[in-house]
């Protein structure tokens, strides 16, 4: 029987190391901030001190830390992100805290046995205390080196998507902000987050005047007026605070280069017909394509837009229908030479749709 109680004491410690580090991932693991990886490393080396103490011989103590926090496992779930739902969340802390808390209050009452109650370890404690913070100190440090690596998406990463959604009402949070702070550079060589003050808004009228928003930043981009498309954060922490994370394929720049999104959030959608708009620029220098020619290919026939300062193009009240958009090159005797940014659009009425054009 005594076998039977070291093992499964031995268990027990196993199980509540490993949901410790499972608890840990969930506090700090999709959204990884200086934040949410000390909350993460906290819980987790609670818990851990917890199996510590009761491997060790003190199994009383280890019972009163896990007992003590059962009461705000309730709390602890509203921390944790929106992919683990609210009963899963509750359950894991509770089954890191509360199945091993009563496991020790019996054994502290009934005498069971510790399973490292006579180990090296136990005879120095500090030896035990540098070990404990050593873990502590590497949980927190591998969150914040996670941090670094958590999916980022630059300015024109890959075209876009919608800026305005079927009812006409953007998608994401919209706004213009001019750049106060650039935080310090890291290993991409740029700054992964900046201080901005909020100038216009276009949806989210809860913005604060001030945000801090995640994206690729230069040290030059202080003061200079940005356009954002991006989405309030969903991880642990940063859900209460005013940061704005990008999202994928969106237009985050400087918002001279954001002429077309800015047009269409200030007009909205076609209120006749359907309405195609792009910018031509040269995709290495961001610089506008003036005055070049744009051809879109209807099944009412053919139409040419010239861009203006801003390289921009917009063809608005054109019938409903099938379009291809595309600016071709042609030589001095008028042949082809090349066929760039071509788009096929079924267009319905009220419809609108983007099509950039990069020159090489």
């Amino acid at each position: 029987m005594r076998r039977v109680l070291l093992l499964t004491s031995w268990f027990v410690v196993v199980e509540s190391a490993l949901l410790s580090m499972f608890v840990f991932a969930m506090l700090a693991g999709a959204e990884v901030t200086p934040a949410t990886a000390i909350i993460g490393a906290v819980a987790a080396g609670a818990i851990l001190l917890g199996a510590g103490l009761a491997a060790t011989g003190k199994p009383r103590v280890a019972a009163r830390i896990n007992l003590w926090a059962v009461p705000i496992t309730p709390v602890l779930f509203l921390l944790l992100p929106f992919e683990f739902r609210s009963l899963g969340s509750f359950l894991v802390i509770c089954g890191a805290v509360a199945i091993p808390g009563l496991f020790w209050l019996f054994a502290a009452r009934r005498n069971w046995p510790s399973p490292m109650s006579k180990s090296f370890l136990l005879r120095r404690p500090g030896l035990t205390g540098g070990l404990g913070a050593g873990v502590f100190v590497t949980l927190v440090a591998g969150a914040l080196f996670c941090s670094l690596a958590v999916p980022w998406w630059g300015p024109g990463d890959c075209g876009g998507g919608r800026l305005l959604d079927e009812r006409g009402v953007p998608r994401n949070t919209d706004f213009t902000a001019r750049v106060l702070f650039v935080g310090p550079k890291t290993f991409l060589h740029r700054s992964l987050w900046s201080i901005a003050r909020v100038e216009q808004r276009f949806s989210a009228p809860w913005l604060p005047n001030i945000v801090t928003v995640r994206g690729f930043f230069e040290p030059g981009d202080k003061a200079v007026s940005y356009f954002v498309e991006g989405s309030r954060s969903h991880g642990a922490l940063l859900r209460f605070l005013p940061i704005m994370e990008p999202v994928p394929c969106g237009r985050t720049q400087p918002a001279q280069d954001a002429e077309v999104a800015l047009r269409i959030l200030h007009d909205g959608p076609p209120k006749v017909g359907v309405r195609l708009i792009g910018r031509v620029y040269q995709e290495k220098s961001k610089r506008p394509g003036v005055k070049v020619g744009v051809s879109v290919e209807g099944s009412a026939g053919t139409t040419f837009s010239v861009t203006d300062a801003q390289g921009v193009y917009d063809l608005n009240g054109l019938p409903p229908g099938r379009y291809t958009v595309g600016m071709h090159l042609q030589d001095a005797q008028g042949r082809p030479l090349a066929h760039f940014g071509v788009w096929d659009f079924n267009l319905k009425t009220g419809e609108l749709r983007e099509a950039d054009i990069r020159l090489p």
